[in-house]
């Protein structure tokens, strides 16, 4: 055990670093939030300063983290003159193989962590400071009223065609692990939530139109508009995300004229009448019967939640019954 730790040890000091060094717990609680959307975290370092500590004591454990950090290391730190950044500030001139990085928030931390090892710490702390910034948003100013959707039709008729690269039930809609995660892979220029309810709620799609990845459109349409935007050919241009809260809107968008390839069911809670079928997704009798009209007109069902681990079919799923 101790010589696999000495070999994780060694080969940790060969990546680059990420140190996050905070008053009390709040880097800590960071760590644990990038771990849930990432899925990451080995090369992430916690520095909490709290009231009880001597500051001699919490600089002996900054200089450790980074004499183990040979090919440098981003230092974020939670604010300017406080003691974390004093000490971080200390000793940059000495050690020169990290970069000082103020405001900490988590945008900035996901952000940098696919890049951690591809991209020098100048170009890592530009990134995590424009990340930051654009993170930042005054929402009593931010939401605007929203156009009607008649109008959101008659905008969605004037654009070409489109491919929808991954279409997913998801009772959180848009949230972190699909921004960070899901987004990524399935790439797309627009993100359209499909659901009835909330397509009523203006202020609820401001909200999710404020969630979007940066470059990437969101828009909230009801099943019936989706269903004869995909008939008509007048989706939005480029790839496009599907995301839809139940199979109930599944199955709505499907009777007014939706057909897909795929469908991936990533999280489905129980809400008494359905039954585990895997991790975060259950299932009813009623869904079933949904799935199986689905699967009848030729969309491939699956079940993934997160990208890095592997999935189920429906068939599975079924088979999980009782």
């Amino acid at each position: 055990m101790n010589h696999l730790k000495i070999l994780w040890e060694d080969r940790r000091r060969q990546m680059k670093q990420i140190i996050i060094a905070t008053h009390g717990q709040y880097s800590v609680g960071l760590k644990d939030a990038i771990e849930v959307l990432t899925g990451a975290g080995d090369q992430i370092t916690a520095l909490t300063l709290r009231r009880e500590d001597h500051i001699e004591d919490y600089e002996a454990r900054f200089v450790e983290e980074i004499e183990g950090a040979e090919e440098g290391a981003l230092v974020f730190v939670d604010m300017i003159g406080g003691s974390p950044y004093n000490v971080a500030m200390k000793y940059q001139p000495q050690y020169k193989n990290y970069q000082v990085i103020s405001g900490v928030n988590l945008a900035m931390v996901v952000e940098v962590m696919e890049f951690l090892d591809q991209k020098s710490l100048s170009e890592l702390s530009h990134m995590a400071k424009e990340a930051g910034q654009k993170a930042i948003e005054d929402f009593g100013e931010r939401l605007e009223p929203v156009v009607s959707l008649a109008q959101a039709e008659e905008t969605a008729r004037q654009v070409g065609v489109t491919q929808i690269t991954l279409a997913r039930v998801d009772h959180r809609l848009l949230h972190g692990q699909v921004v960070t995660k899901w987004s990524k892979i399935a790439n797309p220029t627009a993100i359209i939530i499909v659901d009835d309810a909330l397509a009523q709620d203006e202020y609820m799609i401001e909200v999710y139109r404020s969630s979007a990845p940066t470059g990437v459109e969101v828009i909230v349409a009801p099943t019936e508009v989706i269903g004869y935007a995909y008939e008509h050919q007048t989706m939005p241009k480029g790839n496009v995300m599907l995301l839809f809260r139940d199979l109930v809107n599944v199955q709505r968008a499907y009777e007014a004229g939706l057909r897909l390839e795929r469908l991936q069911l990533g999280g489905i809670p129980n809400d008494g009448t359905k039954q585990m079928v895997f991790q975060a997704v259950n299932l009813s009798e009623a869904d079933v019967a949904i799935l199986n009209l689905v699967e009848a007109a030729g969309t491939e069902v699956y079940i993934q939640v997160v990208p890095e681990e592997a999935g189920i079919t429906f068939q599975e799923a079924k088979g999980k019954l009782n």
